[in-house]
């Protein structure tokens, strides 16, 4: 085991929002795909959104778990980081 502090392939697939950068990048990531929303539109359900997926889910799991608490249509289109 590496003692390595850069980020690894897992760590990429998921948020980790208990750090306020990781958090504040998904939340904009969102609002940049769906302009109609606010950063608090996001915030206010993200957790509880986080909630309702497994923890070792993917990025694009929570992504799908935010979008359907806030009733928008995905857009495939547009990648989240």
């Amino acid at each position: 085991m590496s003692d390595e502090k850069g980020n690894t392939p897992q760590d990429r697939r998921t948020v980790a929002l208990s750090e306020e950068h990781e958090r504040r990048y998904f939340i904009d990531q969102i609002v940049r795909n769906h302009p109609q929303l606010t950063r608090e539109d996001v915030e206010a359900v993200l957790d509880e959104a986080a909630q309702s997926i497994a923890p070792s889910e993917s990025r694009e799991a929570l992504v799908a778990a935010v979008e359907k608490a806030l009733g928008v249509e995905e857009q495939p289109d547009l990648p989240i980081q």
